[in-house]
């Protein structure tokens, strides 16, 4: 049975109740029979007009349908404060269970922060008594109503779901909860000469040749910054790329031209440890990394706005227009589903550019 969730509000003046719940035909075409039904964009919910009567005659129109759940006597909750006592020891247990899988430190991260932020909200109640109806709600007060990503909101449902399974014995259907549909969204790909003008717009040796390896490999910006020295085998042209996403290790094509282009790096830093180090054996951060390709794509003018990721993808499409099969793509990329580097095929040129216009054909 589907949960709708009540709550009274100020709308434009005037007294309204929203109604908060996952998208269900069934729901939608019961809700149309209610006079003063309408949607609003700014709260991103249906809502009608408020009387005092409104549960019961809720109640009555969606009789056994629907489980109406009224939050408006709820005391206003936010996300500031500490942790009492019996919240952090489960999150410190959450973050052992991760650790000892061996979840990558960023996964680990971004799962506590999303479970922390949770339980600060309802930091007066025991976890044993959270509520499917409780997740839904700060799903959509402090997720969707603040209009965060599709991401950040299925991050969230997975993080929460593995913690109760964790730390909890209450068997809560997490995965009942509505994920964000996922927007298909085509990467930003720059030509080969915006890439060049990129590279070159920094003239420090070291970034100019850290954004030069990120294009020339395809790496993620966490990768080239990890990059131990002997990671790098120049007689067999080939580049150990270790614990990339997922925890895995590729292996990547490095040409005779960048290695050359490596040598020569390597004569004026000599680094220790690590391809490129801030200090001697320590490791560029992945952020640090980000911030050195943002300066140069200031400085070269471009316009197209968009992360170090960028390189990456344009790494793939320039490939498959140069005609590498999609399969070997995938496996210097390290995707794990074709799927994945097929939206590749999506912003190449290479086919699209011969296709000629009817309008050509017409004497204007």
């Amino acid at each position: 049975m589907r949960t709708i969730l009540l709550e009274r509000v100020l709308h434009k003046g005037e007294k309204r109740v929203k109604l908060i719940f996952d998208y269900d035909a069934h729901i939608l075409n019961i809700l149309n029979t209610v006079p003063g039904i309408a949607w609003s964009s700014s709260m991103n919910c249906w809502h009608i007009p408020f009387k005092k009567t409104y549960v019961k005659d809720l109640e009555f129109i969606f009789s056994d349908r629907a489980k109406l759940v009224d939050r408006s006597s709820m005391q206003r909750r936010t996300l500031d404060g500490n942790l009492g006592v019996d919240h952090s020891e489960a999150l410190n247990k959450y973050y052992r269970f991760l650790c000892n899988r061996r979840y990558s430190e960023q996964t680990i991260k971004n799962y506590t922060h999303r479970v922390r932020s949770f339980l600060l909200y309802y930091d007066d109640k025991q976890i044993d008594n959270i509520t499917n109806e409780d997740i839904q709600y700060y799903n959509y007060e402090c997720l969707i109503k603040r209009r965060l990503s599709y991401v950040v909101q299925n991050q969230f449902l997975t993080s929460l779901g593995l913690f109760l399974k964790t730390v909890s014995v209450n068997k809560l259907d997490v995965a009942s909860i509505e994920r964000a549909k996922r927007k298909r969204k085509l990467p930003t790909v720059y030509s080969k000469s915006e890439v060049e003008r990129i590279i070159n717009a920094t003239h420090n040796q070291k970034h100019k040749m850290m954004l030069h390896l990120v294009y020339a490999c395809g790496l993620r910006r966490g990768e080239v910054g990890n990059l131990l020295l002997e990671d790098i085998n120049a007689e067999r042209k080939v580049m150990m790329v270790r614990k990339a996403k997922g925890g895995k290790d590729r292996l990547v094509p490095i040409s005779e031209k960048i290695i050359s282009a490596l040598r020569l790096y390597y004569k004026s830093y000599r680094p220790k440890l690590y391809v490129f180090e801030t200090d001697p054996g320590k490791a560029y951060l992945g952020e640090t990394v980000y911030k050195v390709f943002k300066r140069a794509l200031e400085k070269s003018g471009i316009k197209k706005k968009a992360g170090i990721h960028s390189l990456r993808h344009s790494y793939a499409t320039h490939l498959l227009e140069n005609g590498t099969d999609l399969r070997y793509i995938q496996t210097i990329l390290g995707h794990r589903s074709s799927k994945t580097t097929e939206i590749y095929t999506h912003v190449s040129t290479h086919d699209i550019s011969k296709i000629n216009s009817p309008a050509d054909d017409l004497d204007i």
